[in-house]
This record gives C-alpha cells, structure tokens and sequence, in this order.
C-alpha cells in the first residue's frame, strides 16, 4: 500500500482528502503544518507528499525547501496544492502544482502519474 502525507492546515481539507485516498486505497498520513510534516516523515517515510504553502509554524516553502535539501528525503514527489502563486523555482522543485481548488480526478491522475499508475 502506497502512503501519503497531507500536509494542510485547513481540517476540512485534511479530513476531505483522507476520506478519499483511503477509498482508492492509499495508506495516509496527515500534518497540519511543515514542522510536523517533517516529524511524519522522520516516522514513516511516505511514498508521495501533498503539501499546501500557506500554513503556521512553517510553512510548505521551507518544509519543501528543507525536504530537497536532505538527501533521504529529496526523492519523494511533491504534489503544492496552493489557492497562492508559486514562483518558477518552487514549481521546479515541486513534482506538481495543483491550484485550490481543483478538479479530484486531477489529483487522482496525478498521485497515479508520480506513483507509476492507479493504487490496486
């Protein structure tokens, strides 16, 4: 079972997208800022990240900052999830960008792209 972090602090969202991947079969983990993101992963490494920018604490620009910078972590795709701008090196840093709100099959195509095809 493939597992994903959401990393977003709107609860809603969180609890919205956790009701859904875990229907299509994904294993989910979930923070509600980067800080504990980054704690998440040092738990258990995900297989793919959806991380929202603008959250408290630290925010999605330094988790994904301090992701690429670690040599364990830097592999793992990145899904921003953002109603906000994202410059062109966060969009070469992140494996996609999703504007909020956005389509769901959108975001099930692609976590399915980022991890070699649909979860069984």
């Amino acid at each position: 079972m493939k597992r994903l972090l959401i990393v977003d602090d709107e609860l809603a969202i969180v609890e919205a997208l956790q009701d859904i991947l875990s229907v299509e079969g994904y294993g989910i983990l979930t923070a509600f800022n980067g800080a504990e993101g980054l704690q998440r992963m040092a738990e258990v490494r995900p297989d793919l990240v959806l991380l929202d920018l603008m959250m408290p604490v630290m925010d999605g620009r330094e988790m994904l900052r301090r992701m690429r910078d670690d040599p364990a972590l830097r592999a793992i795709p990145v899904v921003v999830m953002s109603a906000g701008r994202i410059s062109e090196e966060e969009r070469r840093s992140s494996a996609r960008f999703l504007a909020k709100p956005f389509e769901l099959d959108l975001l099930l195509d692609t976590i399915a792209e980022l991890l070699g095809g649909p979860q069984d």
